[in-house]
C-alpha cells in the first residue's frame, strides 16, 4: 500500500483521542498477559521444554510490540505531543515493532514444526528440539528479524505515526513501495501460509488421534485422558494463534482495499472509511498481537493456576501427582507406550541436556 505521511500540522480531536483510548485499553491488556507469560512460564514443570522457551520468545515479542504501542503512540495521538511525532522518533519505535513482529510470526512457525513433529516423529522428538538446538533456532529468529529491518533502513524506507490516520505510514518517496511489497507483505504471506499448512496437517491429525482414542476409551486410564486433553489444548492453541496471524494479513492488506480513505486530513476527517480502514489495519495489527497472551492463558489451566494462588510455591504449582504415581508413570513408561500414548512428547518428556523434567499435571 502506497501510503505518505501526513506532515501537516493536525490538530487532535476527540475522536482522535477515543482512538488512543482504544489503542491503548487493547495494548495494555496484551502486554499484561504477554508479560505474565514470559515471566511466570518457567515456573511451571509441564512448560521447561522447548515448546515453552519458545512460547517464552513469543510472549517477550509480543509484550514488546504492544507496550510500544500502549505507552508511545496512545499517548502521543491523545496529547498531541508535537516533539514525539517526528520521523526520527517515530521510525525508531516503528522498526522496534517491526523486529517484533517478524519475532512473533518466525516463533510462531517454529512453534508449528514443534507441534509437527512431536505429533508425527514422537520418539523423535527430543532427539531434534534440544536444549543446544533450541537456542540457535531462537537466535536466528533474533538475528533475522534484526537485518530484515534494517534492510529497510537501508534502502530508506522509514515508518512514521500519521496521526490523521493512526496508523504507521512509510514515507513514500523516497521509499520504494515495491521494496515493502517483498520485505514484508511477500515474506510474511509466504511464512504465515507455511505455519497454516503445518498447522492444518497437525490439526487434522490430532482430530484423528482423538476419534481413534474415543473408540477405545474404555481401555484408556485416567491420566492417559488428562494428558490427551493437555495435548489436545496445546495443538487448539498453536492452531486458533495461526489462524488469527492469517486473518490479520489479510485484513490489513486486502479488506482494508475496499474502504480506502482520502489523505488530505479534512476529508479524511469526514470520511465514512476511516474506522473501518482503522480497524481492519492498526487496530488488527495490533489485536493479534494482544490475543496470542490472552489464548495462551485460556488453553493453558497452569497458567491460571498460577493467576488463582499468585504466591504459592513453585513446587506447590509443580506437584499434580504424589511422588509415587509419578515414579510409577516414568518407569512403566517404555518406547512403545511413549509412541501409543503420547502425541505431543515435549508434554512429558523430560530434557536429559537441561536437566529439566516434565510431567504432565492439569
Amino acid at each position: 500500500m502506497n501510503f505518505q505521511i501526513l506532515m501537516e500540522d493536525v490538530e487532535v480531536e476527540g475522536i482522535d483521542q477515543f482512538a488512543a483510548v482504544l489503542i491503548f485499553l487493547t495494548s495494555f491488556v496484551g502486554f499484561a498477559c504477554n508479560t505474565f507469560i514470559a515471566f511466570y512460564i518457567t515456573r511451571l514443570s509441564l512448560l521447561r521444554n522447548s515448546f515453552g522457551r519458545l512460547l517464552q520468545l513469543q510472549a517477550a515479542g509480543d509484550a514488546v510490540f504492544v507496550l510500544v504501542w500502549a505507552f508511545y503512540f496512545a499517548p502521543v495521538l491523545f496529547f498531541d505531543i508535537k516533539p514525539l511525532q517526528s520521523l526520527g522518533v517515530a521510525s525508531r519505535f516503528a522498526q522496534l515493532c517491526l523486529i517484533c513482529y517478524d519475532i512473533s510470526i518466525y516463533t510462531h512457525l517454529v512453534i508449528s514444526l514443534n507441534r509437527f513433529i512431536s505429533l508425527y516423529f514422537p520418539t523423535s522428538y527430543q532427539t531434534i528440539f534440544t536444549d543446544r538446538f533450541t537456542t540457535f533456532l531462537i537466535c536466528a529468529i533474533v538475528l533475522v528479524s534484526f537485518g530484515f529491518s534494517w534492510f529497510l533502513v537501508i534502502v530508506d524506507c522509514k515508518m512514521g505515526f500519521s496521526i490523521p490516520r493512526w496508523m504507521l505510514d512509510y514515507v513514500s518517496p523516497p521509499c520504494e513501495m515495491v521494496n515493502v511489497y517483498y520485505a514484508e507483505f511477500f515474506r510474511g504471506l509466504i511464512v504465515i501460509s507455511m505455519f497454516a499448512i503445518t498447522n492444518s496437517f497437525t490439526f487434522c491429525r490430532m482430530h484423528m488421534h482423538n476419534r481413534k482414542k474415543q473408540s477405545e476409551s474404555t481401555f484408556e486410564t485416567t491420566q492417559q485422558k488428562k494428558r490427551r486433553a493437555v495435548e489436545t489444548a496445546f495443538v487448539q492453541q498453536v492452531t486458533l494463534q495461526g489462524l488469527l496471524y492469517v486473518l490479520e494479513l489479510v485484513t490489513y492488506f486486502y479488506v482494508a482495499l475496499f474502504f480506502p480513505v482520502p489523505l488530505e486530513p479534512k476529508a479524511l476527517s469526514e470520511s465514512s472509511n476511516r474506522w473501518p480502514n482503522f480497524l481492519l489495519t492498526t487496530y488488527a495489527w495490533i489485536l493479534v498481537h494482544a490475543l496470542d497472551g490472552v489464548i495462551t492463558l485460556i488453553f493453558n489451566k497452569q497458567f491460571r493456576n498460577v493467576l488463582r494462588h499468585p504466591f504459592r510455591s513453585q513446587a506447590t504449582l509443580n506437584a499434580s501427582k504424589t511422588p509415587s504415581r509419578r515414579s510409577r508413570f516414568v518407569t512403566n513408561r517404555d518406547d512403545s507406550n511413549r509412541k501409543k500414548s503420547s502425541i505431543l512428547a515435549c508434554t512429558f518428556i523430560s530434557n536429559s541436556n537441561t536437566g529439566y523434567g516434565s510431567s504432565v499435571h492439569v
